[in-house]
């Protein structure tokens, strides 16, 4: 993203682009987070304004 966005830096893209999903996530509930995230290699829950990469199991 940092490519694409003008006068972006890695870490400001991140930011951007952590901000749009956690209001993704925010937006779609936690049930359909997890799926996506299920999907995602380990380390993207950041991105999603989440700790851990699944939630932890009861």
């Amino acid at each position: 993203m940092s490519t694409q966005l003008p006068d972006s830096t890695p870490a400001t893209a991140r930011w951007d682009v952590s901000s749009v999903l956690t209001a993704v996530s925010t937006t779609i509930g936690p049930a359909l987070t997890d799926q996506v995230l299920s999907q995602l290699p380990r380390g993207y829950a950041l991105l999603f304004g989440r700790a851990e990469l699944a939630a932890a199991m009861a």
